[in-house]
């Protein structure tokens, strides 16, 4: 952690240091599918909100560390694009519009909504097919 205690954007950016890792509500390391709900949320004395654009949905088919699923969400918030009526260029990264000094106080709350076994991938029921097609081809000689 930097001097004086400061969390920046790669260090921990949970929202609630009291957060249980193992809780079903913010566990991501399986092999499921899951919806995850998230905002992304400015703790700067005296600026504390959600940020613009800062919440959505997403789903998550891989094993993801907390640490990993807040960089990955933080990263993809601040590379968006967004319209910028009253400047030169309208579109700008977010990145670009966000006082620097503002990001280190950038946190990441989410929740898990569901999650669902995965589906055998399509390719793979069809290789099986194949395999069987091709044993009783060589069976039948």
């Amino acid at each position: 952690m930097p001097e004086g205690g400061e969390r920046g954007i790669g260090n921990r950016m949970a929202a609630d240091d009291d957060k249980k890792s193992g809780s079903d509500l913010t566990r991501i390391d399986d092999d499921t599918v899951t919806l995850i709900a998230y905002s992304i949320v400015s703790i700067q004395r005296g600026r504390e909100r959600v940020m613009d654009g800062g919440q959505g949905s997403v789903t998550v088919t891989e094993k993801m560390s907390d640490e990993a699923f807040m960089s990955w969400i933080l990263a993809k918030y601040l590379q968006d694009e967004v319209e910028v009526p009253d400047r030169p260029v309208r579109r700008q990264k977010r990145a670009d519009l966000i006082q620097r000094e503002e990001l280190q106080y950038l946190r990441v709350y989410y929740v898990v909504s569901n999650r669902w076994p995965r589906e055998p991938l399509e390719f793979e029921q069809k290789q099986v097919a194949a395999l069987r097609e091709i044993s009783d081809a060589i069976g039948r000689h």
